[in-house]
C-alpha cells in the first residue's frame, strides 16, 4: 500500500489564490502562508495570468470595462432610464 501526499506547491498556489479571492493583499497573503519573497512573487504572477482570476477575478478576461465606458462617456455618455414606480 502506498499513500499519497498533495504537492506543497500545489497547495501552496491553492490557498494563496484563495486568500487573494478573499480580498487580502499579496504582502498578507504571503503572511499568512509564511512565503519566502521568490515564492510569493511566483504565486502572485501566476494568479494574475490565471483565466478569471487576477485583480478581477470576477470579470472575464475579455472584458475591457474602463475602455468601453471612456468611450461611451466621449460620445455623449449613456442614456438616462426614467425611474419607475412601482
Amino acid at each position: 500500500m502506498t499513500t499519497c501526499s498533495p504537492n506543497p506547491s500545489t497547495s501552496a498556489s491553492a490557498a494563496y489564490a484563495a486568500l487573494r479571492h478573499g480580498g487580502s493583499p499579496p504582502g498578507v497573503a504571503s503572511v499568512q502562508l509564511g512565503l519566502d519573497r521568490d515564492v510569493a512573487l511566483r504565486l502572485e504572477r501566476s494568479f494574475i495570468r490565471r483565466a478569471g482570476g487576477g485583480h478581477h477575478a470576477m470579470r472575464p478576461r475579455f472584458a475591457h470595462h474602463d475602455l468601453h465606458v471612456g468611450q461611451v462617456l466621449a460620445q455623449g455618455g449613456y442614456p438616462a432610464m426614467p425611474d419607475r414606480s412601482r
